[in-house]
């Protein structure tokens, strides 16, 4: 199987937008262990690599004059054939683009992707170069990001939506509405959900830990906030969710123990 091939429609990085960059690599890096690469970027300052045991898995990207408005938040990337393809498809059933495409030597083309509802993720062709942003294939270590959740005001609509957006099929996974690239749970790449309460429609990323109550205190120690405790899924393992220092969302995911 080609890398090409396994990428399409799963997603291949995961990077925060924030107003400091320096508090947020001091956020995560006590959190999960991460360790960062500041890389140049020119006019547009540094861009800081996440790093997991040696391997690239995210950026940190600080807030880019004029975007200073937008709130913290982390942004998946998924893998498409043709972002364009994508933007028009987006367009079509009513989503908006405010950003891209543009094209980044060595790594590929991209722009963002905000569905009907509001629910903003990214869409991206990698260059032949963006080769080290391969997903990784089993399961994911601690410290790792593994899952996305998309939260939307009507699950059927979403599913037309964003299986016309991405190379996905909506299917279903442990009980709940999925998108897929493929059969089984390893090709499995997001749950869908519908809004509760004041949380508006939103896509969501998931890094593993061990535990989720030591991972959820110590986010709470170092600033962050608990916006959602631990919660089972049977069969799955169990999810919470943060804010860090920032105010930007992210999951916690504990594997249920391999049987």
């Amino acid at each position: 199987m080609s890398n090409e091939h396994y990428w399409m429609g799963r997603v291949i990085w995961r990077e925060t937008l924030t107003k400091d960059a320096d508090k947020a690599k001091a956020f995560y890096g006590a959190l999960f262990g991460w360790t960062f690469k500041d890389v140049e970027m020119g006019p547009a300052g540094s861009y800081r690599l996440i790093e997991r045991d040696g391997k690239e898995i995210g950026g940190i990207m600080k807030q880019p004059p004029g975007m200073e408005a937008i709130p913290a938040c982390w942004t998946s990337y998924v893998a498409v054939p043709d972002v364009d393809a994508s933007i028009a498809a987006a367009k079509s059933g009513g989503g908006q683009v405010p950003w891209g495409p543009i094209d980044v030597e060595g790594i590929g083309r991209m722009a963002t992707v905000v569905g009907f509802d509001g629910a903003a993720i990214s869409a991206m062709r990698p260059s032949p170069r963006g080769a080290g942003m391969t997903p990784p294939i089993g399961r994911p270590a601690p410290g790792e990001f593994c899952w996305e959740s998309l939260t939307t005001a009507d699950v059927d609509r979403a599913k037309t939506f964003w299986t016309s957006v991405m190379p996905w099929t909506a299917s279903t996974g442990a009980g709940m509405a999925t998108f897929a690239v493929g059969e089984g749970m390893a090709n499995q790449i997001a749950d869908i959900q519908p809004t509760r309460g004041p949380v508006p429609p939103n896509w969501l990323t998931y890094v593993v830990v061990a535990k989720i109550e030591p991972a959820a205190e110590k986010a709470v120690q170092l600033g962050g906030t608990l916006m959602m405790p631990a919660m089972a899924i049977p069969n799955v393992g169990r999810i919470a969710v943060i804010l860090d220092d920032q105010g930007a969302a992210l999951g916690l995911f504990e594997p249920a123990p391999a049987s």
